[in-house]
């Protein structure tokens, strides 16, 4: 993945997490969404909630307008729990998910999805695995049908799962190309060593190798279960008749068939930073520039500061008016690319500065060329700026302006309004819907807010520096 793309999907985050690569810290388990009765329509938001008696929550948003109806299921198991040995396990099960089932081979699952007219999708995040389905409101039965058999009866077939491993493969050697991945993956070990969560989300090279299809298996049948789902539907269908179907489909997967109940205590506890992590240096062969990232470790999506966190990342580098851009970019011409993205999960996550340089030597002209040392001090001295310089009103406004302007852009397509209602619903806490209630939330937060959870969170920075090397190929950590 490009650094553009990389930044541009890490800054998506702003708005409500959706598809950033983040790894984030298990810290405590989410808070349960507050819902209201089983069964019935939440009168402020219009919203239909249930659980079924298996445990699968499901939650329904009617829009008559619509000729659509798009399907999400989120599977909240998250990566926390892999290994050196296993890396990437989650992210292979995701991939091959739509391979076969019991009853349907994979040129049926292929043909069935090609006849909804719309589309059915997998993608992995660090804590949870997404389908995502869009079809025409009559074939809304024929697409549940198929996801709730894919949940329940995956079977994955052996050369659907040689394929993809070959895939995964070409990707992890992709992604080490890149010099944006390789400073970000830096940050993350260092950040959350350790853990699931330090290593690469798609794996590497030696454990995908190593990973079987019966190991596969297990992971699905161990952690695919209706309690650890939650299905958000948008578009035209009532939403009796959306559930109803669905509970017919999952009415023989009952609690305990397969694997453990989830629990409430978390998969994975991190213990606490008692310093600056030890940095990671690296150089790349074929460079042109230096990459410099300081990484923190922030809070989760139900925290009580996601929002406060959303204001100070926008000021710090999350916009083109940011502080970063204003004083490194356009006064000093020192980068030619920076920024800051803050990338929520479920139970913690990151926020991260970075800045791209020429790879010159230091010339007599500053800022141009400046050593790498020099330009942490510089990035460094942007979050110390943000801790210590209360937010002006000006800067205030346009962050908020911003920060909702981009979430409102974020429900222009259903399939877009069914991520963000099924994301609210994971992550839902006691600050309210996290979707619904964006725009009073960021419009609450002010410059004591900022300069509160810049010095509580702000510390202790995993540096990763990667420059260019011409007398060694690939990535060579120093």
């Amino acid at each position: 993945m490009s650094r553009t793309l990389f930044a541009t999907a890490a800054c998506a985050l702003l708005m409500i997490p959706s598809a950033a690569r983040t790894h984030a810290e298990v810290a405590a388990a989410p808070a349960a969404p507050a819902t209201s009765a089983p069964g019935t329509a939440a009168p402020s938001s219009k919203l239909y909630r249930t659980t079924l008696p298996n445990g699968m929550k499901v939650v329904v948003r009617q829009e008559s307008g619509a000729p659509l109806v798009a399907v999400d299921v989120f599977i909240t198991v998250g990566s926390g729990m892999e290994t050196a040995q296993n890396a990437g396990i989650g992210s292979f099960v995701a991939r091959a998910l739509l391979a076969s089932t019991v009853a349907r081979s994979s040129e049926t699952i292929t043909g069935e999805i090609a006849d909804l007219g719309g589309s059915v999708d997998v993608s992995r995040q660090p804590d949870w695995t997404r389908i995502s389905a869009l079809a025409v409101s009559d074939r809304y039965s024929v697409m549940m049908s198929l996801i709730t058999d894919v949940l329940k009866n995956a079977t994955f077939d052996p050369d659907i799962v040689e394929q993809r491993r070959a895939d995964m493969l070409s990707d992890i050697n992709d992604s080490d190309a890149g010099l944006f991945t390789v400073t970000y993956n830096g940050v993350r070990s260092r950040l959350f060593a350790n853990s699931g969560y330090a290593l690469p989300a798609v794996g590497t090279v030696r454990s995908i190798q190593r990973i079987t299809r019966r190991q596969l298996q297990q992971y699905y049948l161990r952690y695919y279960i209706p309690q650890n789902m939650t299905v958000s539907i948008v578009g035209n269908i009532k939403p009796e008749d959306a559930v109803s179907e669905i509970a017919r489909d999952m009415a023989d997967y009952e609690p305990g068939v397969r694997g453990a109940r989830r629990v409430p205590a978390p998969l994975v506890e991190l213990p606490s930073l008692a310093g600056d992590p030890a940095p990671f240096h690296a150089t790349m062969s074929d460079l042109t520039q230096n990459c410099v990232m300081a990484g923190f470790r922030a809070p989760s999506m139900s925290n009580p500061d996601y929002f406060a966190l959303q204001v100070a990342n926008a000021l710090l580098g999350g916009m083109k008016t940011s502080r970063m851009f204003t004083n490194l970019r356009e006064k000093q011409g020192l980068a030619y690319d920076l920024g800051s993205f803050y990338s929520p999960q479920l139970y913690s996550g990151d926020l991260t500065a970075y800045i791209f340089t020429a790879a010159s030597a230091p010339s007599a002209t500053p800022p141009k060329g400046n050593p790498v040392a020099d330009v942490q001090k510089l990035l460094l001295d942007q979050i110390t700026d943000l801790q210590t310089k209360p937010a002006t009103d000006a800067e205030i406004s346009r962050a908020k302006h911003y920060l909702i302007g981009t979430q409102k852009i974020k429900h222009e397509r259903i399939e877009d309004r069914a991520e963000l209602l099924g994301l609210a619903e994971i992550s839902s806490n006691d600050t309210g819907n996290l979707d619904e209630a964006f725009t009073d939330r960021i419009n609450a937060v002010t410059a004591a807010d900022v300069q509160r959870v810049a010095n509580k969170y702000f510390m202790h920075p995993a540096i990763a520096i990667v420059e260019p090397d011409s007398k060694n190929d690939g990535v060579v950590q120093r």
